[in-house]
């Protein structure tokens, strides 16, 4: 009864073109490219099976409850999640990965979050850095993070970041503290 394939990593997986067509803007352009016939056929050479099998089991029972996600996976389902434009995904792997984080991930957590440009999930790994500065600064890929100009993320970007989210919390401890006084 599907009526699109998906090809993927050389193997098929079949589909439907109106749940995906309104499940994503991405979808949505993958479908419209394609001549309306019975046999749409997709490649998709970005995302392993494994991963695309968890987008579709993610679209098809309607969130994310029923994934069962490896910790290995985690960071590929976030990337496949920011391609496919599935937010609430997304959102469930960012938690996932914030939920995960330890001094031995945290740095590879938010280089994978800086080069997607997910935003919520670097500013957590920031404050987790700063919460756990006295032990990261031993850490051996927190000090390249650091200070190595060609990485992922540039040392000095990496400082301003960390400054960024710093001002922010002592701003906002600075307002709940001024809220509960009587001026």
């Amino acid at each position: 009864m599907s009526d699109v394939t998906f090809l993927v990593e050389g193997r098929p997986f079949y589909a439907h073109k109106v749940l995906l067509f309104t499940a994503s803007p991405r979808f949505k352009a993958l479908l419209s490219t394609k001549p309306t016939n019975d046999s749409t056929c997709i490649e998709i050479n970005y995302v392993k099976y494994p991963i695309f099998q968890l987008v579709m089991q993610y679209l098809y029972y309607g969130g994310p409850e029923s994934l069962l996600i490896k910790n290995n996976e985690i960071m590929e389902l976030l990337s496949a999640a920011k391609f496919f434009q599935l937010e609430a995904l997304q959102r469930h792997c960012e938690i996932i990965c914030a939920k995960g984080i330890n001094t031995d991930n945290c740095v590879d957590i938010y280089n994978h979050a800086k080069f997607l440009g997910v935003t919520e999930l670097s500013t957590y790994c920031e404050g987790y850095f700063l919460k756990n500065m006295m032990v990261l600064i031993e850490n051996e890929a927190f000090k390249q993070l650091l200070y190595e100009k060609n990485g992922e993320a540039s040392g000095q970007d990496v400082l301003q970041d960390l400054q960024r989210t710093l001002a922010i919390r002592i701003q906002s401890i600075h307002l709940s503290s001024s809220k509960g006084s009587i001026v």
